[in-house]
């Protein structure tokens, strides 16, 4: 008899002391947590990344200035299973630059259906928004430079070959051949040195 009891109070004692731990299910959300112990404080987890397949990139931004300088941009974006050139591109016109000096010039509704790497040149291939007619030459320039600069950020990439609806164009607006692979513009990148100019006209 004294067995069976001393058994009771150690099946009891075990109950109370595994009871005593909450439990939680992760939703998949961030921060949130799903109390299933019946508690009245669950305890609050904040999931750092839930999508493991966010990515980072750099992209290259329009000043809003109307300056023909591109600044580089390092955004957090959601790729999923596509290729990271194409999920860059798709970061840089899907995505509003943080500094508030830059904007994002894409036309409304513009997408991007894919891009192709072939040797050192990347194809990307847009819908007919991105070639919106009317958009000036400012905004025709550096949107096109601002593509090429973010994929050539990729070390194998040296040209960019746009295409629309899988159709080669030759301008936007007419103010940029588009007909051939285009090279990075170190132009658009860097402010002339004032002082190295002046040594150099001496």
């Amino acid at each position: 008899m004294l067995k069976k009891i001393c058994m009771v109070l150690m099946l009891v004692l075990l109950l109370a002391v595994t009871g005593c731990e909450p439990t939680e299910k992760l939703t998949g959300k961030t921060g949130e947590v799903k109390d299933v112990t019946g508690q009245n404080n669950p305890v609050a987890t904040e999931l750092k990344d839930p999508n493991p397949l966010t990515r980072e990139f750099v992209v290259y931004r329009i000043q809003k200035n109307g300056e023909e300088i591109l600044i580089p941009e390092k955004v957090r974006y959601a790729a999923g299973n596509k290729k990271a050139e194409e999920a860059a591109v798709e970061a840089l016109v899907n995505t509003d630059p943080v500094s508030k000096q830059l904007t994002n010039l894409f036309p409304a509704g513009t997408q991007v259906l894919g891009v192709k790497v072939d040797g050192d040149t990347a194809t990307v291939n847009f819908n007919q928004n991105f070639a919106s007619r009317g958009q000036g030459s400012f905004n025709e320039r550096m949107m096109i430079n601002a593509v090429v600069c973010t994929l050539t950020e990729f070390p194998a990439i040296k040209k960019v070959k746009f295409l629309v609806e899988g159709k080669e164009i030759d301008t936007i607006s007419g103010h940029m051949d588009l007909l051939d692979p285009l090279t990075r513009n170190p132009d658009v990148l860097k402010k002339p040195d004032k002082n190295n100019k002046d040594k150099n006209n001496k």
